[in-house]
């Protein structure tokens, strides 16, 4: 099945039996936002020029991931650091990218009460070997150095690592797999490298805020 590239991001950050993230639930919507941004600037509908939101043509198709971005970017529009746009979307891009994915039956929303009385969410995945199928497919791209990743691969790789999930490369050692990682992260275009620096400084704010 192939998924958009806010989906594999999801996947991958949500453990595929219990449905609960893997990591700060603000650290991963950061990075879906930024994924859901690069979704159209991979289709060639948004352009970012030295860290900003340059120009779009992206219109609205009955995508709910989509859509949510070019409503926003109708409303607010360009001019914007990729950093605040990220932050801007992180709101409730988490529930439109599990939305898309419920609709194609890729996980479930499961709603749960804790001790305290707060409810969780969670998104098991329906089928978990599926589930797992992208970081997989990273881990054994990342494992054959002579072997170039695509764009989409690429920027996935790097989102990972923003975000602090790990991928597992089982051919290379840890300090080989950091330097595979960055040798994949130097080698995409400078908007992507832009969008990927605009994440790891969102999420950098979202700690000060918790801290603050």
């Amino acid at each position: 099945m192939d998924l958009a590239l806010a989906d594999e991001l999801f996947l991958i950050g949500h453990d595929e039996y219990s449905g609960k993230t893997k990591i700060n639930n603000d650290v991963l919507s950061c990075g879906l936002a930024a994924a859901a941004l690069a979704e159209l600037v991979l289709g060639g509908t948004l352009v970012i020029e030295s860290g900003r939101v340059a120009a779009w043509t992206a219109r609205q198709n009955g995508d709910a991931v989509n859509d949510q971005v070019v409503a926003e970017l109708q409303r607010v529009g360009t001019g914007h650091p990729v950093q605040n746009w990220i932050q801007h979307l992180r709101t409730d891009i988490k529930e439109v990218v599990a939305h898309r994915l419920g609709l194609r039956g890729v996980v479930r929303r499961e709603t749960a009460r804790s001790l305290t009385g707060r409810t969780q969410i969670r998104y098991p995945a329906t089928d978990p070997t599926e589930a797992t199928r992208s970081v997989v497919r990273l881990g054994f791209l990342l494992g054959r150095p002579s072997e170039t990743l695509d764009t989409p691969a690429s920027l996935l790789c790097s989102l990972t690592t923003a975000i602090g999930v790990s991928i597992v490369v089982p051919m290379l050692s840890n300090p080989a797999t950091r330097d595979r990682l960055e040798q994949v992260r130097t080698g995409m275009p400078q908007d992507l490298r832009d969008l990927v620096k605009g994440v790891e400084s969102a999420i950098a704010t979202v700690a000060l805020q918790a801290r603050g």
